[in-house]
């Protein structure tokens, strides 16, 4: 459920964009990157973008979503990293430290960082 109403977020803005154009344009392709804790299934994800764009002009569109790991940082020992979300699923209540073992600050991995559209020729 999640994916659907970040993924309608997205479509709406998209939307928002084309609309300016009268006709608004045919898009061959969607550029996305967001952060890496926004969308919990990449494959949930682009099914509800499949879904959402039926009857629009995103429709049929090829989507490049690029989901970007947020980092981490250890201010007791500063050691950082990027976060691999395989290990540390996002309902961990913390995040520890592979060094020292002390709690770590996460940086990034939120919110939609591009939304490029390429229009049909």
């Amino acid at each position: 459920m999640h994916e659907y109403a970040f993924m309608q977020e997205v479509i709406a803005s998209a939307l928002a964009r084309l609309s300016q154009e009268n006709p608004p344009p045919r898009v061959s392709e969607v550029i996305l990157k967001v952060g890496g804790l926004e969308v919990h299934s990449e494959a949930a994800a682009r099914l509800a973008f499949k879904v959402q764009v039926r009857g629009t002009p995103l429709e049929g569109c090829r989507l490049n979503l690029t989901l970007i790991p947020p980092k981490w940082e250890c201010h007791a020992c500063g050691a950082a990293g990027v976060l691999d979300q395989k290990t540390y699923p996002e309902t961990s209540p913390l995040i520890m430290c592979s060094g020292c073992g002390k709690p770590v600050v996460l940086q990034g991995g939120r919110g939609v960082e591009t939304l490029e559209l390429i229009l049909e020729e």
